[in-house]
């Protein structure tokens, strides 16, 4: 009496099932007739197979499935898990060639709905407007001033400050 045990997607027919068989080929070939539904997964799947313990390979398949074992000996047969069918490296080959030809179809598209910008533009453009919030309050040529109701504590830029030391008893001239 064999113990045959099933793994993965062939579960769905035998978890565990025990024949009295004198070898594995014997027992596979009886459940492969009783059921249909079996036969097609166990056709289409690849399987391994572990007979009293020891991994099955392609030769010694016939052997290991011919041979009698002990009463109460476990057949195992798992499928092989994989892929879709394509390797890893073709998958990032893939992936990178779509990356690249999405950056440069993006980088085109930018570049053709940039706005090309006057010289006036560009030079307003460089002084920022911190309108009241730091201690440069610039505004650009041609912009809008902001103005003050009240008494606000504001910072600027000082435009020009001249100290003549060569009167030195005005003063109130030496400041300008």
């Amino acid at each position: 009496m064999l113990i045959f045990r099933f793994a993965g997607n062939l579960r769905r027919h035998f978890r565990q099932i025990a024949l009295n068989v004198d070898t594995p080929a014997q027992g596979l070939r009886l459940l492969l007739a009783q059921s249909p539904a079996f036969k097609r997964d166990f056709y289409r799947t690849k399987i391994r197979v572990r007979i009293a313990g020891e991994d099955v390979t392609e030769e010694s398949k016939n052997l290991h499935m011919n041979r009698h074992l002990k009463d109460g000996s476990t057949v195992l047969f798992a499928p092989v898990i994989e892929g879709a069918g394509l390797e890893t490296g073709a998958i990032v080959a893939i992936v990178a060639v779509t990356l690249s030809v999405a950056s440069v179809a993006y980088s085109l598209y930018m570049t053709s709905s940039m706005k090309n910008k006057s010289s006036a533009d560009q030079n307003t453009e460089s002084i920022t407007n911190n309108s009241f919030t730091s201690v440069d309050n610039r505004i650009g040529q041609g912009r809008p001033v902001p103005l003050l109701l009240g008494e606000m504590v504001v910072g600027s830029n000082v435009i020009s400050l001249g100290i003549d030391t060569s009167n030195n008893q005005d003063w109130d001239i030496s400041i300008s």
